[in-house]
């Protein structure tokens, strides 16, 4: 092949004991260290000074009603003041903290999620996506902000209140622990139905949003089959469904609230009667007995609080298990090999076997080889493999090792961005951004309007832009101009051009277009190719004609096991290569007529047809395999 090859350091994906070298970037986890900055050490100090200025408040607030001072007042609302103030404070710098920590974790989580090989992301439904990068990145942000707050202000809290109502009267050192141990084990039972109850909740919730997706995105197709009474019924029983998964949940969560509240407030007056009754004896001075009630009842509030809190707790923390199973998805490899050099590269599929992972389809003993500037036409019937091959040349799907070779380098050994970056792929439908015309074709990227206004001109499309309300910078998507299919393939043209792609894939790229538009987008798609490797996959004889040869696949077999229930396994593909040149004959006319009718010779130029190489035309292939096309193709290196 007429380019080079130089080598990128490849990221390792296996360490040590085979623990997977991605799972220990920081940015996939989520944990406490997310949270480790002075301002959240700061935070966490200001929580500890307020909880041992509250209690110290109790000391003096007892103190005070034995022999009232106005040193005592002062120094009470020195600590209730200032332990409110020092707390307000210590918040606010927390919650800034967790603002961050959210942001930053949604940005790796997005990252992750668009990392994840394009088979694991397209088996995600786009809602159960938008539920994990949205809706429970902010339920872990919540946990963090308020019930980690929660749970540190009471740790920090309930220390030095049971040392204060320990000393004051001696049975508090049981009695505190004990009742709060008792509470604990009063809800834990409880804790698990909650858990379960929540990620049944969540998977309601996810339906639902995946329901509304699905409705919005074909509202056009509903509305003219008058479909969309069936979507808001199917929408309305799920909005029922959620309803009654929260209730179930409620019902779980008020019998928490029952439970600890109960057993705390009989804890306040139990201590409130023994207190009174000692202090008639004598044996508890009123400074005491004071002190004793309301630090009691500042430890039954915060644990009160914190134990109604554990159902948003558990909530919390079932986001973030969704989140950690999301973030250790294998993402796509990175590093490898680089195309290098200007200009075409080759393909060569070299005895291709593939099936997917459910079993449904197969393509067998595949090989093919186009030369560097060359363009195939991929034809046959519906379901025969032409799509699969096109994802196997970009790894949206992953080819067997060894099978498919771009510029002469296996595309495994590739590295994946620069693998993309040299075969551009159009399918039926290119997505819109909402931006300019500009920033739809650049998505985004450094280029300048000029080099956009350049790329379409080449493209043979100035008339077109011209005739847009403000030329490239004419907005796009909602709240802009609408765009047909075909100029929207249009853009996507506009977009390899400006990369300057090395491979161009066509995938029925104009199979919803009238005739007008197809001649404009054909025409694009001529100078687009022109200095390219290019395949295209149609049915359309007008889109294919261009082409120099047509490898036609028949048929393709199913992988699934034959069963006597089963009916028969579909044959492999097989192939018939026909020519428009009239030269020579096709090797099977029979097949050539049924399969790809060869049509009449297309007046293209020498600069718009590629020069045929090899062989007139392949031998029909085995019923079980499909043979190397052409038949002369060089070997592999």
């Amino acid at each position: 092949m007429s380019s080079t090859v130089q080598q990128r350091e490849t990221t390792p994906l296996l360490e040590g004991a085979g623990s997977p070298a991605y799972l220990d970037d920081p940015r996939r986890r989520v944990d406490w260290r997310r949270l480790n900055t002075p301002a959240a050490v700061a935070a966490l100090l200001c929580a500890a000074i307020a909880a041992i200025g509250t209690t110290l408040g109790t000391v003096v607030a007892g103190r005070l009603a034995e022999d009232p001072t106005r040193a005592l007042v002062t120094v009470l609302a020195l600590c209730v003041v200032g332990a409110s103030l020092v707390d307000t404070a210590g918040k606010v710098v927390w919650v800034g903290v967790s603002d961050v920590a959210e942001g930053r974790l949604r940005e790796d989580l997005l990252d992750a999620a668009l990392a994840q090989p394009l088979a694991t992301l397209g088996e995600q439904a786009v809602g159960e996506i938008l539920d994990r990068v949205d809706d429970d990145t902010h339920e872990v942000g919540n946990l963090v902000r308020w019930q980690v707050w929660m749970l540190a202000r009471t740790v920090f809290g309930v220390v030095p209140m049971w040392i204060v109502a320990g000393l004051t009267w001696w049975p508090s050192w049981l009695l505190f622990p004990v009742l709060g141990g008792l509470t604990f084990l009063a809800v834990r039972g409880l804790l698990g139905e909650i858990s379960r109850r929540k990620v049944v909740e969540e998977m309601a919730w996810t339906d639902h949003a995946a329901a509304l997706e699905e409705g919005i995105a074909g509202r056009d197709d509903l509305r003219t089959s008058l479909g969309q009474a069936h979507v808001v019924a199917r929408l309305a029983r799920l909005s029922a469904v959620v309803h009654e998964r929260f209730r179930e949940v409620v019902l779980v969560e008020s019998q928490v609230c029952r439970r600890a509240g109960l057993l705390l407030h009989g804890l306040l007056a139990g201590i409130g009667v023994a207190g009174i009754a000692v202090a008639v004896t004598g044996d508890l001075s009123v400074a005491r007995l004071v002190t004793l009630f309301l630090v009691s009842s500042l430890f039954v509030g915060q644990v009160a609080m914190l134990a109604n809190h554990l159902p948003d707790l558990q909530a919390g923390l079932g986001a973030v298990i969704r989140l950690r199973q999301m973030l250790a998805v294998e993402p796509e490899p990175t590093g490898g090999r680089v195309l290098d050099g200007a200009g075409a590269v080759a393909i060569d599929v070299t005895d291709l076997d593939f099936s997917y992972a459910e079993g449904s389809f197969a393509l067998s003993g595949v090989s093919l080889h186009v030369p560097a500037g060359q363009t195939i036409a991929l034809v046959g019937r519906t379901g025969s493999g032409k799509s699969t091959l096109a994802s196997l040349l970009s790894r949206a799907v992953e080819p067997p090792r060894g099978s498919v070779y771009v510029g002469g380098v296996d595309v495994r050994d590739l590295d994946l961005q620069q693998l993309r970056a040299a075969v551009g792929v159009v399918t039926q439908r290119t997505e819109i951004v909402a931006g300019t015309l500009a920033e739809n074709v650049t998505l985004f990227g450094p280029q300048s309007p000029r080099d956009v206004e350049a790329a379409l001109a080449q493209l043979g499309l100035s008339d077109w832009v011209a005739g847009l309300p403000d030329g490239v910078d004419t907005l796009l998507g909602p709240g802009g101009t609408t765009l047909s299919s075909g100029e929207e393939q249009l853009v996507a043209f506009a977009r390899l051009l400006l990369r300057d792609v090395k491979v161009v894939v066509l995938d029925e790229a104009t199979a919803r277009m009238d005739p007008l538009t197809e001649r404009r987008v054909v025409a694009a798609a001529d100078r687009l190719l022109l200095g390219r490797t290019g395949v295209l996959i149609a049915h359309r004889l007008s889109t294919i004609e261009r082409a120099p040869w047509w490898p036609c696949w028949t048929t393709a077999r199913s992988s699934r096991p034959a069963s006597a229930t089963s009916s028969p396994s579909r044959p492999a593909p097989s192939v018939t290569c026909c020519s428009p040149a009239a030269s020579t004959a096709p090797a099977s006319p029979a097949t050539c007529r049924s399969t790809c009718p060869s049509p009449r010779t297309p007046p293209m130029g020498p600069a718009a047809r590629p020069t045929r190489t090899g062989a007139a035309s392949a031998d029909v292939a085995a019923p079980d395999r499909l043979r190397s096309w052409p038949p002369s193709a060089p070997g592999r290196r």
